[in-house]
This record gives C-alpha cells, sequence and structure tokens, in this order.
C-alpha cells in the first residue's frame, strides 16, 4: 500500500468515525427539552475537513510544487501586528 492509499484509508476511517459520533451523540443526548442538531458539529466538521485535506496533503512529497499545497507563511507575514495606533 502506498502512501497516497494510507492516507485515503485514515480519511475514510476518519470521516466514517466521525459521522458515527455525530449520529450516536444526537441519538443518546440525555437532555431531551435541547436536543443536538447537527448543525451542533458544524465547526467540528470543519476542523476534521482541514486535517484531512490540507494538513494530510502535506505529507505528498509528490505534489511539493503544487500551488494549490502551500503553507500558509509563504503567502502571509509570520507576526501580524494588530495594537491599535495611539490617539495623535
Amino acid at each position: 500500500m502506498n502512501d497516497k492509499e494510507k492516507r485515503d484509508e485514515f480519511a475514510d476511517e476518519l470521516t466514517r468515525r466521525f459521522d458515527e459520533l455525530t449520529h450516536w451523540a444526537i441519538e443518546h443526548w440525555p437532555v431531551a427539552s435541547f436536543p443536538l442538531m447537527p448543525s451542533d458539529f458544524s465547526e467540528s466538521g470543519k476542523e476534521i475537513s482541514e486535517i484531512l485535506g490540507p494538513k494530510l496533503a502535506q505529507g505528498e512529497s509528490d505534489n511539493s510544487n503544487d500551488p494549490q499545497i502551500t503553507s500558509q507563511s509563504e503567502h502571509e507575514p509570520q507576526y501580524v501586528n494588530v495594537t491599535p495606533m495611539p490617539w495623535p
């Protein structure tokens, strides 16, 4: 099994387990007056997507020159000063 197949298998398994966890949590939520909704897991789903997308793809050595797979530091400064300017 090559690296791409391993990554694809991992992504499928993680997605399957996350979906199962979400379904289980909604089904077994103990507070009937305030039920869980699938939207309650949307932020977690975004984090999973980040892990399975750019982060997992960073391990692909054969795509190192792919412009879609670049580190964020190549496009943004390492430090951005967000302190507001003082009043004159």
